[in-house]
């Protein structure tokens, strides 16, 4: 067995436990899952192939939602699994939180029926919820309280495949082809793709990423082949990339942090980098090139993130 396929067996059982915890919120055994991690490892795709796979009625939401938005949603879809995407904001938002508290908490009567309240211009809304909520972030909870609280209530699940782990799924997912509308590529021209992106990514210390391919080289590849671009597939994978990294520059200094969320961002940042590199000199220039600081305060970073 070579690395690719020790990788993609490994990646599997994570993958299998993941698997199991969407299974349990579909079939009424736990409440909720919060399923964390970086973006581009599959987390989306694992939770709506797994709920088709069981035939299960949910519905999916991504992006910004306010607390009375959320209640409708419950309210309107009060017998499903609600699949809640990149909806981190919710999190620090208490009223949204006490929301999916009630939606979440078990009955003195075992009836799976929650009783979620919302009031609104002096009137109580009350609905009887039944079905389970899987959210999905970019973000690990934080020491809240109330945060705290709903992380008692769910399977909290951080779904972080090492690198190798990503590329070898990349090659896997080439190893298939790729069909895209009436385009079909072949396993050798899908792979290819990848060995120009992984080599790219290294050179470039970004970290493999399942969009990266699927989303944009692979349809570069496609555009390029059928003769629609003025520029080499490769110059537009490679623009992909550094797109990427500009990205990853300006994410752990955005100024509506705080203090304690731009600290536990470049932990996670510092514990990322040290994954993918194993020598010295590639940390550092990694750490440099998205943070701008020291030396001194990656390793400060990373001791913090072991603890």
């Amino acid at each position: 067995m070579n690395r690719h396929d020790e990788a993609l067996l490994e990646l599997d059982r994570r993958l299998g436990i993941l698997r199991d915890r969407i299974r349990a919120v579909a079939t009424k055994r736990t409440n909720g899952l919060y399923l964390c991690g970086r973006p581009g490892t599959s987390k989306t795709f694992t939770v709506k192939t797994t709920l088709n796979n069981l035939d299960t009625t949910y519905f999916y939401h991504d992006g910004h939602i306010t607390p009375m938005g959320l209640f409708e949603l419950i309210q309107e879809h009060h017998d499903k699994v609600i699949v809640l995407d990149d909806v981190s904001e919710i999190f620090r938002q208490k009223q949204a939180l006490q929301i999916l508290l009630a939606a979440l908490g078990s009955q003195p009567d075992d009836t799976g029926t929650k009783v979620v309240k919302y009031r609104r211009q002096g009137l109580e809304q009350r609905v009887n919820f039944t079905g389970g909520v899987i959210a999905i972030s970019n973000l690990e909870l934080q020491k809240d309280s109330l945060l705290q609280a709903l992380k008692s209530r769910v399977h909290y699940q951080r779904y972080e495949p090492t690198d190798e782990q990503i590329v070898a799924l990349m090659y896997s997912i080439a190893a298939n082809g790729f069909v895209r509308r009436d385009i079909t590529l072949s396993p050798n021209q899908s792979c290819e793709v990848v060995d120009y992106l992984v080599a790219e990514c290294s050179r470039l210390a970004v970290r493999p990423d399942i969009r990266l391919l699927v989303d944009k080289s692979l349809p570069d590849y496609m555009m390029w082949l059928s003769k629609m671009t003025e520029t080499d597939w490769r110059d537009l994978v490679t623009s992909t990339v550094e797109e990427e990294l500009i990205a990853l520059k300006h994410t752990p200094t955005k100024p509506t942090l705080g203090r304690s969320d731009r600290k536990f961002s470049e932990q996670q940042l510092a514990s990322d980098i040290a994954n993918m590199h194993s020598k010295r000199s590639d940390r550092i220039t990694a750490w440099k090139t998205q943070t701008g600081k020291s030396e001194r305060a990656f390793y400060r970073r990373l001791k913090e993130a072991e603890v």
